[in-house]
């Protein structure tokens, strides 16, 4: 509660501000209709479909010499671009983009292919390639019931899967894939995926069933995975200041590649902002506002009140398009 009064107060100075406000630059990308979302990158979201809930691993490199696997719990809060919070396992839900984009939130790296794989179809290439849990030799029934349990252990028999067939040097194919973005990106990222390499996201539970993963935890999978990166997304907060559903998603499209990750996302207290806002609360995040500028190809920067939750927010106007 205290969080979100925290951001609905920065949205009414911010609203009221007016000249109060030291403006630092209004100047606009050439064509923001020539920018487009990134699609090509290391990384592919995999959605592994149980007779449970649904699991998640990112695959692939992120280009600093490691090929790996990150399993991501379903029981992980993440910030939905667009939506607001809610679990990792709510996120798989949606359509595969929006879902990636919201693991490509969580862990502040760009995710640009997806794919669905059917917990039977894994349990049956394991089978095929003889793994071993625990020293024996293990059937397609035992490895997909270990595949439907309840987080945690779901989350962990994917680990366990995941490593096992990287370590038997298995190779995948189209075919065992039930629906795909760049199907051809993630079976070769699954063929490649090093055994060494596979890790299960760490997370703390900070309430009552409220599992969240610290931002150090997040840096160490990513490295423990890919190599890195180890530095830390920086965090934006995201209010939609033009009515248009959804256009947090998209401002997150613009801003996860560049190294900004969505802290908070929600609607600003009025629809009616004709130009797109970028409000630091020091000077010496000027930078950083300026960043998000260029990626957004619009916006106006300005020195404000500091939220005390993100570095820079943004008040997304009726000239952002996506």
């Amino acid at each position: 509660m205290t969080r979100r009064l925290s951001v609905l107060v920065l949205v009414a100075v911010i609203a009221t501000a007016g000249t109060g406000a030291l403006l630092i630059a209004r100047e606009r990308a050439d064509s923001a209709s020539e920018r487009s979302t990134p699609t090509s990158t290391g990384l592919a979201l995999v959605t592994v479909a149980t007779q449970g809930e649904l699991l998640a691993a990112v695959v692939g490199s992120t280009g600093s010499g490691k090929t790996g696997a990150l399993v991501v719990p379903p029981s992980t809060m993440v910030v939905i671009p667009g939506q607001g919070e809610a679990t990792v396992g709510d996120a798989l839900q949606l359509e595969p983009r929006a879902a990636a984009t919201a693991i490509s939130n969580l862990l502040g790296v760009w995710i640009s292919d997806s794919a669905t794989v059917e917990a039977d179809r894994m349990a049956a290439v394991a089978y095929a390639e003889g793994v071993e849990i625990g020293g024996d030799a293990a059937t397609a029934t035992e490895l997909s019931s270990m595949l439907s349990e309840p987080d945690p252990g779901g989350a962990a028999a994917l680990q366990i899967v995941l490593k096992a067939l990287a370590e038997t040097g298995t190779t995948w194919d189209a075919g065992d894939l039930a629906e795909a973005h760049n199907g051809g990106h993630v079976v070769d990222a699954l063929s490649a995926v090093e055994g060494e390499n596979v890790v299960r996201l760490q997370t703390e539970e900070v309430a009552a069933d409220v599992f969240r993963a610290s931002p150090e935890q997040m840096t160490d999978a990513l490295v423990a995975a890919f190599g890195g990166p180890a530095e830390v997304a920086t965090p934006v907060i995201v209010l939609n200041g033009n009515g248009v559903p959804g256009i947090g998603e998209k401002v997150a499209e613009r801003l996860i590649p560049g190294g900004f990750r969505v802290a908070v996302s929600q609607n600003a207290s009025e629809f009616d902002h004709p130009e797109t806002l970028i409000v630091v609360g020091s000077p010496d995040d000027v930078t950083l506002a300026e960043g998000v500028r260029d990626l957004l190809g619009v916006g106006s920067v300005s020195v404000s009140v500091g939220s005390g939750i993100a570095p820079v927010t943004v008040v997304v106007g009726e000239d952002f398009s996506g």
